[in-house]
């Protein structure tokens, strides 16, 4: 399987998006500190927690599994991994903005504000998808393709008409001439 270099970089991507990650959940529970400023060997300063921030460990560790998740579908050119690549990059850039309101630093949030932006600028570029598109179809059996090919003519088909009650104007319809009168009942016999 050929990989384009823009595939590789995406899985490369989204596999730095997953560490990082990771590295903020150890930051979470308490195990490592985050520089902030200059780093620490120039006396900088450091963020950490002292009690461990469970619930912020865990959806920061969900995230991570995603991007794995993803990094994987993207090395292995498989199409689900496109639109999950552009959810949760946007997915990203929402949560460590708000993160970002409720008390996390720039700092923090810059590397995967970055990795997402890149992932979602570079999924939503015309024709990326196109090695996807075609690795997916190399997987698909005789009766498959032929299956698909009969939905794209059904829908071309179905595209070249019009909807309903969408047909021709009104105006360009002679109008119907009205019904005849129905024929007088005939008189009840007597008996």
């Amino acid at each position: 399987m050929h990989r384009p270099i823009g595939v590789i970089l995406l899985a490369a991507g989204a596999g730095l998006a997953a560490l990082y990650n990771l590295y903020k959940m150890l930051v979470y529970l308490g195990i490592v500190e985050f520089p902030i400023g200059q780093s620490l060997i120039n006396g900088g300063q450091s963020f950490g927690f002292d009690e461990a921030q469970w619930g912020a460990a865990l959806w920061t560790l969900l995230i991570a599994g995603i991007w794995i998740w993803v990094a994987v579908g993207f090395w292995n050119l498989r199409a689900y991994a496109v639109q999950f690549g552009i959810f949760i990059s946007l997915f990203t850039l929402i949560w460590g903005f708000f993160a970002l309101l409720f008390g996390s630093t720039v700092e923090a949030e810059t590397i995967p504000w970055l990795l997402a932006g890149f992932i979602f600028l570079y999924l939503s570029y015309p024709g990326v998808q196109q090695a996807f598109i075609e690795n997916e179809k190399s997987k698909l059996t005789p009766e498959q393709i032929a299956a698909m090919e009969q939905l794209n003519a059904a829908n071309a088909a179905a595209a070249a008409k019009p909807p309903p009650g969408m047909g021709t104007p009104a105006a360009a319809t002679p109008p119907t001439p009205p019904a005849p009168p129905a024929p007088p009942a005939d008189p009840p016999a007597s008996s």
